[in-house]
């Protein structure tokens, strides 16, 4: 069952209207019509999609931004039906944020594939017009989530909720380097932050270094006199081909790569790996020569040999040179733990609670972990990362995980919990079924061990997307499963054929890298009658819809304006059709999910 509602706020408005005289009530309604219209435009800081919306023409050859009308709440009622009163009754459990996909990208790198983004290949998200924009757009993310430090949903007596934690699910960096995962954290804690690299007067073996100052300014596919070609990717000074009609901003490369202040979350923040996160560009193993292009000075701009890495062609127009960084190299599951717990949060972003048994037992790669932010709720974070298939973004779990995760459900519904899973694969993407000892040998450089899968258990067998929905459902603890990598608003009902019916909700929450850039309110409600709701809100980050005018030198833009920018070229993206439907349909947007409460009543 799927239905609209109606909150209280609104049932008050209209008995507030009954006391109006009517030709005041017109001006009253218009007056507040045309500053809602004005502030929307002009912001969505501090307001969710449920007021306004963003959107813009997409016949357009590029098109500017502007507000629309707001999406509605459905009730969705397929695994319990909504009860009456239950509005007045409710009470919140846990209220967090779900983030996903930033995709932060080093997009100076040597080892970053744009050569290989073209049309109907696996490749497609290797390159986008707004990624040197994406440490911006993140820190606006961040901004907004922390004006939601109250609920927008009132409970029992009309409270408000305060913020818990947010999760962030997977795909976090997009090339498993080490400064982009280190920007991440930067991001989620707060404090200066540089997006440039490459270091000045850098070598790299008998090549030349790169002209004095270039490490300070942007190197790579974005700037047309780097490489001596025209068209193919978005130059902000001299936009052609494909992106002729797109902005020309001179100086714009150069502007992204200026350190700011990020804010960061007021909250705890608890991090789940993605396939961005642990293979490079989300599907191939860190070889050492890999590893080696990373940190050295020789950009490809032509691909051959396996993935089209393997092999560097040296004529200028196929390759260029960049200030070298040797930062830029590949971050192993243990790096990738390390790095997290480098900075303010004492739990390492979740990867202190990391079972001590599971760690010693994976040779130091487990990277899954559980625990509780409040009594009576259980939180487990789901590596679905898989590592024997080397061109594949799909994901799996493996059977060790698989059977820790089965401890962890088992033991949560003898403490009467409630749990909620987070990763990054939804289960419908957990299909990939090459089992971890295919990896091969991978090895970095700093690491000692057989290669890939450096884990010394039987990965097998391994648990695909219907294994994993029969062991949730198989325990009524779990209510959800929350994920991302696939860019866009899906929830699903999971139900459960027998055994009194119920299920579990999947939510899957677009990225903050491609359109729409939104992120998700979850609020997790008692309705006190034998039910539970689940609240998810969606929301735009806070940068302005006005973007500056064409022609308009960088060099004065503050980062707000280039957050802004960087919204505007994700909805202009010419592969936004990848995207097509991202947004989802009202039944995947702002919603209250219903199923049954699991929990032994009170008596």
């Amino acid at each position: 069952m799927v239905a609209v509602q109606l909150g209280g706020a609104v049932r008050g408005t209209f008995a507030f209207m009954r006391r109006i005289p009517w030709l005041t009530l017109v001006l009253l309604v218009l007056v507040v019509a045309v500053a809602a219209a004005g502030a929307a435009a002009k912001s969505p800081a501090g307001t969710t999609t449920s007021h306004a919306t963003i959107g813009g023409d997409p016949a357009a050859s590029y098109s500017r931004l502007k507000p629309l009308a707001g999406w509605r709440r459905v009730v969705r009622g397929e695994l319990a039906a909504p009860r009456k009163r239950r509005l007045a009754r409710r009470r919140s459990l846990l209220y967090f944020a779900q983030l996903s996909d930033f995709q932060l990208a080093d997009e100076e790198s040597p080892a970053r594939a744009e050569a290989l983004d073209v049309a109907n290949s696996p490749f497609t998200s290797a390159w986008r017009p707004q990624e040197a924009l994406e440490p911006f757009t993140v820190d606006q993310v961040v901004r907004q989530v922390n004006r939601f430090d109250q609920s927008p949903i009132r409970n029992q007596r009309r409270r408000r909720a305060r913020l818990a934690l947010t999760i962030t699910t997977g795909d976090s960096a997009d090339n498993q380097q080490i400064n982009e995962t280190k920007w991440v954290v930067r991001l989620l804690e707060g404090g200066r932050l540089n997006p440039n690299s490459g270091v000045e007067g850098g070598l790299c073996g008998a090549l030349a270094a790169a002209p004095r100052g270039e490490a300070a300014r942007y190197t790579g596919v974005q700037d047309d006199d780097d490489v001596l070609e025209s068209g193919r990717f978005y130059d902000p000074d001299r936009p052609a081909g494909a992106f002729a009609a797109f902005p020309r901003h001179p100086g714009l490369m150069d502007r992204a790569q200026v350190p700011f202040e990020a804010a960061g979350l007021t909250k705890p923040s608890y991090v789940a790996f993605g396939n961005h996160d642990a293979t490079v560009q989300g599907s191939l193993h860190a070889l050492q020569a890999l590893d080696d292009v990373a940190r050295g000075c020789v950009k490809p701009l032509a691909a051959t040999g396996i993935a089209g890495l393997s092999a560097l062609l040296t004529s200028p127009a196929r390759s260029i040179v960049v200030p070298p960084d040797r930062e830029r190299g590949f971050a192993d599951r243990p790096t990738y733990r390390a790095l997290h717990a480098t900075g303010r949060q004492a739990d390492a972003h979740g990867f202190g609670h990391v079972d001590r048994n599971e760690l010693s037992a994976s040779n130091g790669e487990a990277s899954y972990y559980a625990f509780s932010p409040k009594r009576g709720l259980r939180l487990i974070s789901v590596n679905t990362v898989a590592e024997g298939d080397r061109l594949s973004s799909l994901g799996n779990v493996d059977a060790p995980q698989f059977r820790w995760i089965e401890r962890e459900l088992k033991a949560a519904a003898g403490r009467d919990e409630l749990v909620i899973l987070f990763g990054h694969h939804p289960i419908r993407s957990l299909r990939n079924s090459a089992p971890d000892e295919n990896a091969g040998d991978c090895a970095l450089r700093a690491v000692t061990g057989p290669g890939c899968d450096r884990d010394p258990r039987n990965s097998k067998p391994l648990r695909l997307g219907a294994d994993f929905e029969r062991l949730l459902l198989a325990h009524p603890a779990a209510i959800a499963y929350v994920a991302g990598h696939t860019h866009e608003n899906r929830i699903t009902a999971f139900r459960r054929a027998r055994d009194g019916g119920g299920g579990f909700w999947g939510i899957e929450t677009a990225s903050e890298i491609d359109w729409p850039i939104q992120s998700r309110l979850l609020e997790v409600m008692d309705n006190r009658d034998g039910t539970l709701s689940i609240f998810g809100t969606l929301i735009d980050h806070g940068a302005s819809l006005a973007t500056p005018a064409r022609g308009t030198p960088a060099s004065g833009f503050d980062p707000g304006t280039l957050a802004a920018l960087g919204r505007e070229l994700a909805y202009n993206d010419p592969q936004a059709g990848v995207e097509a439907g991202a947004e989802g349909r009202p039944q995947d947007r702002n919603v209250e999910l219903l199923l049954p409460d699991p929990r032994t009543p009170q008596r």
